[in-house]
Order: C-alpha cells, then sequence, then structure tokens
C-alpha cells in the first residue's frame, strides 16, 4: 500500500509512504498526484519511505513501469529511506541506466539527511 500522506514543504517533491504490497490502484493514484504537479512544476523529486515492501502486484508493475517510462524526464531526484539493502542495490543499478534522476537510499537513522537532499538545490 502507498499512502500519499508525507508533506513536504516543496511543491516539486512528492512524499509516499510504502507499507505492505503495492496494487495497481496505488501506482494509479500515484499518476494523479504525478500528473496535478506537473502542470505546476516541469521538475518533480521524489521521497519515499519504505517501512515494509510485501511485493508489488504484476498489474502495479507494468502501470508503474508505463508511468516511469512516459515521465521518465519529468523526474531529477529520488530519496528512498529503507532498511532492506536490496532496495539499495536497485538504486545503484537504476543509475546507471537512468541517468538522468538521481536516486540515493538512506537507512532510517538517516531521514533527516534524506529529507535534506532531495530538498537540497541541484549541482552541475
Amino acid at each position: 500500500m502507498i499512502e500519499i500522506i508525507i508533506p513536504t514543504p516543496n511543491q516539486n517533491i512528492l512524499g509516499f509512504s510504502i507499507d505492505g504490497k503495492i496494487e495497481k490502484s496505488d501506482i494509479e493514484k500515484v499518476t494523479i498526484l504525478v500528473e496535478e504537479k506537473l502542470k505546476i512544476k516541469t521538475k518533480l523529486r521524489v521521497y519515499v519511505e519504505v517501512k515494509k515492501m510485501q511485493g508489488i502486484s504484476a498489474e502495479a508493475l507494468f502501470e508503474d513501469l508505463e508511468l516511469g517510462l512516459r515521465r521518465l524526464k519529468d523526474f531529477e531526484k529520488k530519496a528512498v529511506v529503507c532498511d532492506q539493502s536490496w532496495m539499495k542495490q536497485i538504486a545503484i543499478a537504476s543509475n546507471k541506466i537512468f541517468s538522468n534522476i538521481e536516486i540515493k537510499c538512506f537507512s532510517w537513522s538517516e531521514k533527516d539527511q534524506a529529507l535534506a537532499w532531495i530538498m537540497s538545490p541541484l549541482v552541475d
């Protein structure tokens, strides 16, 4: 389940919390929010707290991939707060595949650093 409840001070940052299995309806909510934000801002950032990840349904995975590929150029940074080492490995691989978006994983003890990083200006 994805909750869209994490408030952030910047309009270009989307804040999510994942706790459980991700379903298609979760990705549909995220898609609506992304489309609404893109009417206001040209580049978005994502902040995600992963409390417990219990997988993703096939329908949700396809929906997420479709959104990601269609809107890839609209994202610039993603911070993931979790304590799951496999997610950190996915972030490392994603940075190599998708060079236009920088993804960093942070542990729960580094949550403040994750928020500071996602809000910091980009340095070219």
